[in-house]
């Protein structure tokens, strides 16, 4: 998730409140439109088949223009991309985004067949028109039932429209019928174009409409206030609960993955978002994450409330203040391991431990207080058959921070996977760079199999005390049995390194005061601004 001061989990790019995409439909009006345009398509081509044989029987004469080629073809076209659609919403095959779209092909096909059926009759140049073209009605009852975003809405509904004409010439050209004066071809273009119009004016509305009521949607005893930041995975926003009044973070996954993603691949991520609010709900360490709630939205998304936090991620504290000393970082992996400890006591690996999934916050009154994040990636140890929750092309870990046995693919890990990937943190902590510098993910992850790591004294002209290099390097070991046995072991390492010295209370408190004070902008969520390094494969 998105990289915040103040929010839960990290990610991409952080996003203010002005920023909220409100040019995309949400998921909700998606699916809601995709299946409109279904029960639409079904009305058509059942319409198109009943008028047919109506007109067979009380209009005898309009049968040659029936069987002319052009009109049976798209009669044809009308009925088959009816059944198309429905068949691809029915059996969920494509997300419904994608049926969206071709809902546009859609109706471009069957206002073509109306236009080519009535431009194929002859017209009698000195009658007036009466009325309009069946066209002009179309076009309005997709613009009505079918809400999409008004500039898509307006040019397929001017598409549309623009039908009539290409149709008329077409068969004026290949029937030889007589043309019609140039007053009279107006009157029944016009209305179509008009009726474009009104289509667009609707459809703007609507998506209004629905913007609205996206801002001010609750989410059980939470009500939104703003969207804090979003990820490859979902989004999180500021909330506050209705009576308490207490402030809290929801992440919600991301409007755009679902109605993008196949229905498999929907269904995928809304069991691994669940999976992460199950176990996090699981674990009761003060250096993990809270978790207060969570449920399912009106519109069907799953979302979980999650604590607040005041603080910046590892990754905003290097990148805006450099390297650490040593004491803090012992401090701070001292509190990690902690939350880890808890974790692999209850058979789970985290899997996905980098800088920016620890922040390092206020707490009442204590500061450097650190909160692991986002155990979503994590994998039972204690199942024999683990069920893998992978989109296609998608897989856990990032390149700068994965342990060796992951990046080989091992099925069988333990905790101690989750110590390499500390040991990733305390090295990025200490020097400001990561263990490895390679151009691509897979090389990355390559030299994390294969490569030994420089010590961190020597990417760095900062003092690293001896005793804590050598314990960030025996956590970097490729072979798990080479690491410290557990995170409690770990832990009592790290006490053991006196050269670095110790960070006080009043350390972290000075700290905080002089660089994060309450009016710094970097603890503000609606003003930064950060990318993060790119995951190999994003969750």
């Amino acid at each position: 998730m998105q990289e915040v001061a103040r929010a839960t989990t990290p990610g991409h790019v952080t996003a203010s409140l002005d920023e909220t995409p409100s040019a995309q439909l949400s998921p909700r009006l998606v699916n809601q439109a995709s299946r409109r345009l279904c029960w639409i398509s079904l009305l058509a081509a059942l319409t198109t088949v009943l008028m047919v044989v109506f007109q067979r029987i009380i209009q005898p004469e309009v049968v040659p223009a029936q069987q002319d080629p052009v009109n049976a073809l798209a009669l044809l076209a009308n009925v088959l991309c009816a059944a198309g659609l429905i068949a691809l919403q029915h059996y969920r095959v494509v997300p419904a985004t994608t049926i969206l779209q071709l809902g546009m092909v859609f109706e471009l096909v069957v206002a073509f067949s109306i236009s080519t059926l009535e431009t194929s009759l002859p017209f009698d140049p000195g009658a007036f028109v009466r009325g309009g073209s069946n066209l002009a009605v179309w076009i309005i009852i997709v613009g009505f039932l079918v809400p999409n975003r008004p500039l898509i809405t307006l040019s397929v509904a001017l598409l549309a429209a623009s039908t009539w004409p290409v149709a008329y010439f077409i068969n004026v050209w290949r029937l030889d019928l007589t043309p019609l004066p140039w007053n009279r071809l107006l009157a029944w273009t016009s209305v179509n174009y008009l009726a474009a119009l009104w289509a667009f004016f609707i459809g703007k509305r609507m998506h209004g409409m629905e913007v609205a009521a996206q801002k001010a949607q609750d989410l059980g005893s939470y009500h939104l206030e703003g969207l804090i930041g979003r990820g490859g995975m979902g989004e999180v926003w500021r909330a506050r609960h209705k009576m308490l009044a207490r402030e809290a973070a929801i992440k919600i996954i991301r409007p755009e993955l679902m109605a993008g993603a196949s229905a498999r691949q929907a269904d995928v991520a809304v069991r691994r978002f669940e999976r992460e609010a199950r176990v996090t709900a699981d674990l009761q360490s003060p250096h993990t994450v809270y978790l207060y709630d969570f449920g399912t939205s009106r519109d069907g998304h799953f979302y979980f409330v999650m604590e607040l936090l005041d603080g910046v991620s590892l990754q905003k504290l290097v990148q805006t203040f450099g390297p650490q000393p040593g004491s803090r970082v012992i401090h701070i992996l001292r509190q990690v391991c902690l939350s880890l400890e808890e974790a692999h006591a209850r058979g789970m690996v985290h899997r996905d431990l980098k800088p920016s999934n620890v922040m390092v916050c206020k707490v009442a009154l204590e500061h450097d207080f650190a909160k692991v994040l986002d155990f979503g990636l994590v994998k039972a140890t204690a199942s024999e058959d683990v069920t893998h929750l992978t989109v296609d092309g998608v897989s856990a870990g990032t390149p700068g921070y994965i342990a060796p046995e992951i990046a080989m693919g091992e099925e069988r890990i333990d905790g101690r996977a989750d110590l390499y990937t500390l040991g990733c943190v305390a090295y990025y902590l200490l020097t400001g760079t990561m263990v490895f510098n390679e151009t691509s993910p897979t090389a990355m992850a390559v030299a994390h199999v294969q490569k030994p790591p420089v010590p961190p004294s020597e990417r760095t002209e900062l003092p690293i005390a001896p005793d804590l290099e050598a314990v960030v390097l025996e956590c970097l070991a490729k072979r798990p049995g080479d690491r410290p046995s557990g995170a409690r072991a770990l832990i009592r390492m790290l006490d053991a390194c006196a050269d670095a010295g110790h960070w006080t209370d009043l350390d972290a408190d000075g700290w905080w005061r002089t660089h994060l004070p309450p009016s710094s902008s970097h603890r503000a969520p609606a003003t930064e601004r950060e990318v993060q390094p790119s995951p190999v494969l994003v969750r």
